[in-house]
């Protein structure tokens, strides 16, 4: 039996890590008698690496035939390539992708852009079980699409194989970028706005020196000023209209009346051990040095405390 492949990938370097990775994928059917030898050249412009792997063996075999040899030969190399194309190619790829598409953005924008589509790639959803099912199924379906290259093939380039033959990995490299696009895009228009809020705060004359926030549950609040006096009803009534009519939620509303209100000094009670929600999220950012956190008072160690009814 002589089996032979050749692999043309990129240089630099980058078929190390391949080659490490055959080999050490390979010790099964060295184990078993065969040989296996992998030499690697390097053009002169360190562009462009190949890999020539020949299996050999004469070897009377009860259990596998050569055939079956041929064929674990052929699956191992076809896994180690689909990883090769992740970890190697993938980060080139997502970057060429912005290139061509991202000509609008800056140098730092496409540098985002870059770093949240490979973010993306890598988990693709908050659920750390889903995200390894969708990164095992996505090097299977490569893995299965080079195994079948490989059946009427001798030599593989890779560059070539994953322009022609991957398109559906690519159209989700593509939709990897245009989803950080417009992260992006999102994360501008709230900076923004944020400003926006933030100047019209720093423009206008407070109407109290201190007020006190604390989050309930299901988005419920309340607030009080300095002398413990609850303030949140007068306002609530003022916004009633729109709730009502507009179906504006209460984090709106909560940071409408903080804007409107403009105190010189907000404390943020109970937040120091939740969730950060985005309602605070967006105070802390608007009013940023005016903002201090409750380190625990009554009020926050009472939970028997109730939220106002608006």
């Amino acid at each position: 039996m002589d089996y032979e492949f050749k692999i043309h990938t990129i240089g630099n370097n980058k078929g190390q890590p391949l080659i490490s990775d055959l080999e050490q994928r390979l010790q099964w059917i060295k184990q078993r008698g065969y040989e296996i030898n992998i030499s690697q050249f390097i053009n002169e412009d360190q562009r462009t690496c190949i890999i020539d792997l020949r299996l050999r063996g004469n070897i009377n075999n009860l259990v596998f035939r050569d055939e079956d040899i041929i064929y674990i030969f052929k699956h191992q190399l076809s896994e180690s390539l689909a990883e090769h194309i992740m970890n190697n190619w993938e980060n080139e790829l997502l970057w060429k992708e912005i290139q061509r598409n991202c000509r609008r953005y800056s140098n730092e924008e496409k540098d985002i852009i870059f770093e949240k589509s490979v973010s993306f790639m890598s988990r693709c959803h908050d659920n750390e079980s889903l995200n390894l099912l969708m990164n095992y199924g996505r090097k299977n379906r490569i893995t299965r699409r080079i195994f079948d290259y490989m059946g009427e093939n001798r030599q593989i380039v890779v560059e070539g194989f994953i322009n022609f033959c991957l398109r559906e990995y690519l159209n989700e490299l593509k939709f990897s970028v245009e989803v950080a696009c417009e992260e992006l895009k999102n994360q501008k228009e709230y900076n923004d706005f944020i400003n926006l809020l933030r100047y019209f705060v720093d423009s206008q004359v407070p109407r109290m020196q201190e007020v006190n926030l604390m989050i309930g549950e299901k988005g419920t609040f309340y607030l009080w000023d300095g002398e413990g006096t609850k303030i949140d009803e007068h306002f609530m009534n003022y916004y009633l209209e729109d709730m009502l009519v507009e179906e504006i939620n209460l984090d709106d509303v909560l940071v409408s009346i903080l804007i409107t209100i403009s105190p010189c000094h907000i404390i943020l009670h109970n937040t120091m051990h939740m969730e950060p929600s985005e309602p605070v999220q967006t105070i802390r950012k608007v009013f940023k040095e005016r903002i201090s956190e409750c380190c625990g008072c009554e009020r926050c160690k009472n939970i028997n405390v109730k939220p106002s009814t608006f």
